[in-house]
C-alpha cells in the first residue's frame, strides 16, 4: 500500500483508533505515565497495549524515557496537545462518562468536575482569572494574580512540568466546562490543603466544607454550597 503524500492522512489515522486516541489524551491531561499505569486505567493487557505504543512512537506521537526497568511515556509534541482540545471544542466531546446521580462534585484526574468544578470555572471567568480560546486552551487574565492568589495558587509556570498549563475540560454531567490542566490541579490541591474540599474516602467524589463554602463565596463570589 502508498503511502499518503499528505502526511496529515496518516497522522490522523494514527488517532483514529479509540484505545491509541485514549492514550495521547490521557498523557496530554495527567502527564507522563508508566506502562502498565497506562493498561490499568485503560482496562486492556499490557501486550495489547505495548502494539499501540509501538505505533504511537513510530508516528512521533509520544515518546519514552526508560529509568532502570520502568518505561515513561508522555506526549512527544505540544501541537498535539493543542490538537486535543480544538477536536473537543469542535466535536463537544465530553469528559469521561456520565456520572451516576448527576449532581455530584467529583475529580476528573486530579482537577475538580461537577457542579463544583464548572462553578469554580465560571467565576473565575467572570473575574477576568482566566480567558479561555476559541481552540479549548485557556490563558490566563488581566486579574489571574488576585484571584489565583486569594486561593492560595501560584500563576507563574513550572518548567519542570510536563502537563498542559490550562485548557477547557467539557464536564460530562453538567454539560459545560471545567478547568483542567496543571491549573486545574493546582487550585484542586490548594482547596483540598485549606480543607475547603474533602475528597471521599474510596470515590472520586468531594464534598465542599461549611469552612470552604464560605471561603470560596468570600474569595470569587462563588455560588457554592457546603455538602451535608
Amino acid at each position: 500500500m502508498t503511502k499518503h503524500a499528505d502526511p496529515r492522512v496518516e497522522l490522523l489515522a494514527e488517532l483514529a483508533d479509540p484505545l491509541r486516541l485514549r492514550v495521547v489524551d490521557r498523557l496530554s491531561v495527567a502527564g507522563p505515565a508508566t506502562v502498565s499505569e497506562l493498561a490499568c486505567e485503560a482496562g486492556v493487557p499490557m501486550p495489547q497495549l505495548s502494539n499501540h505504543l509501538r505505533r504511537l512512537r513510530e508516528a512521533g506521537l509520544v515518546r519514552v524515557e526508560r529509568t532502570g526497568r520502568q518505561a515513561v511515556y508522555e506526549v512527544a509534541d505540544p501541537g498535539v496537545e493543542a490538537l486535543l482540545p480544538m477536536l473537543d471544542s469542535i466535536t463537544g466531546r465530553i469528559a469521561g462518562p456520565p456520572e451516576r446521580g448527576g449532581a455530584e462534585s467529583r475529580t476528573c484526574y486530579r482537577h475538580l468536575a461537577g457542579p463544583l468544578g464548572v462553578e469554580l470555572y465560571r467565576t473565575l471567568r467572570e473575574r477576568r482569572a482566566v480567558a479561555p480560546r476559541p481552540d479549548g486552551i485557556v490563558e490566563l487574565g488581566p486579574d489571574a494574580g488576585p484571584a489565583f492568589g486569594a486561593l492560595g495558587v501560584a500563576t507563574d509556570p513550572d518548567p519542570g512540568d510536563r502537563r498542559r498549563f490550562a485548557f477547557e475540560c467539557l464536564d460530562a454531567t453538567e454539560r459545560a466546562p471545567h478547568l483542567a490542566g496543571a491549573m486545574g490541579d493546582r487550585v484542586a490541591e490548594a482547596l483540598v490543603g485549606r480543607r475547603w474540599v474533602e475528597p471521599v474516602a474510596g470515590a472520586r467524589a468531594v464534598r465542599v466544607t461549611a469552612a470552604g463554602a464560605r471561603g470560596l463565596r468570600r474569595t470569587l463570589g462563588a455560588k457554592v454550597r457546603a455538602d451535608a
